[in-house]
């Protein structure tokens, strides 16, 4: 286990403690290899170290996340793109995932 991951046990909490404050709302995002590998290309070709994570909601009710490239002192990098990558569950779920039911 390297020093970002995090047991099970910690993500199922972290997990009930957002549908205890956001029962409603969205419990995950699927984000396809092929547009992670995209984008990590995009970014670090034109200069940027990292990425951001922006929540939203579209006029249809749907959530999504958008990411952003980040430059080397922190700031967005507008300039670069806003990419739309996700695909909220649910809709896109594993129903069978410890984390999606919460059982241990």
């Amino acid at each position: 286990m390297n020093d970002n991951q995090i047991k099970l046990e910690e993500a199922q909490k972290w997990a009930e403690n957002w549908r205890n404050k956001q029962p409603d709302v969205v419990k995950a995002f699927l984000i396809p290899k092929e547009d992670i590998i995209a984008l990590y290309e995009s970014i670090t070709l034109k200069g940027a170290q990292d990425v951001r994570g922006y929540l939203g909601i579209r006029e249809t009710g749907e959530y999504k996340m958008m990411f952003v490239a980040v430059d080397t002192k922190g700031n967005d990098r507008i300039d670069l793109g806003i990419y739309d990558l996700t695909q909220p569950c649910p809709n896109f779920c594993d129903l069978e995932s410890p984390l999606y039911d919460l059982k241990k």
